[in-house]
């Protein structure tokens, strides 16, 4: 039974927004007359609160960290409070993200998203290549049917299919206006590079 699957599958649809933000504050910053950062930050800003936080960073620390740091589970280092730190880290980071967009500062909104983005790639990597692997193999039997369980209450408590219904979908609507800016006929006579 793996106790990290889903966890790393939401990890997917962050890094996947991760590179909307990013394209979009590219494309903003090689074309500041283009609104295209301005119109999708709101998503993003929800997105990050409502998906990644909410939803993903609370079944880890109110269910898998809550479990790993049992006694006894982990036997020779505990990244948890790093996990943790860098999870206030990102929330204060979409703090900057927010200020830059209530100010219409342009500059400020596209480093925050870097900055935001680059703290996730970073984060999911630890996590999907050092902390899952050791719960995998730490956990019980036992602990790892009782966090299934509680995954589940959780998700159906945040209503986790409807959510992932709805970021999907406005995924592959900004990743199909993004690709349409992309591909217009001015960018490519400009010689811009694309994503």
């Amino acid at each position: 039974m793996s106790t990290t699957s889903n966890l790393k599958r939401e990890h997917q649809l962050i890094l996947q927004y991760g590179d909307l933000m990013e394209r979009s504050a590219y494309w903003n910053l090689a074309n500041p007359e283009s609104p295209l950062l301005f119109e999708n930050a709101g998503v993003f800003s929800e997105f990050i609160r409502e998906f990644a936080d909410a939803f993903h960073h609370v079944k880890e620390e109110n269910i898998l960290f809550r479990y790993l740091s049992l006694p006894g589970v982990l036997k020779h280092c505990d990244p948890i409070p790093q996990m943790l730190y860098e999870h206030e880290l990102a929330r204060s980071r979409l703090e900057e993200l927010e200020s830059a967009l209530r100010r219409a500062d342009l500059p400020a909104l596209a480093e925050s998203v870097q900055n935001y983005v680059l703290l996730m790639k970073q984060h999911i990597f630890k996590e999907d290549h050092v902390l899952y692997p050791m719960a995998e193999k730490e956990l019980s039997d036992e602990h790892k049917s009782s966090i299934a369980t509680e995954y589940a209450l959780t998700e159906e408590r945040l209503e986790s299919r409807s959510l992932w219904e709805k970021y999907e979908a406005l995924r592959l609507t900004m990743e199909k206006i993004l690709d349409e800016r992309m591909t217009s006929p001015r960018v490519r006579s400009a010689g811009y590079p694309g994503f």
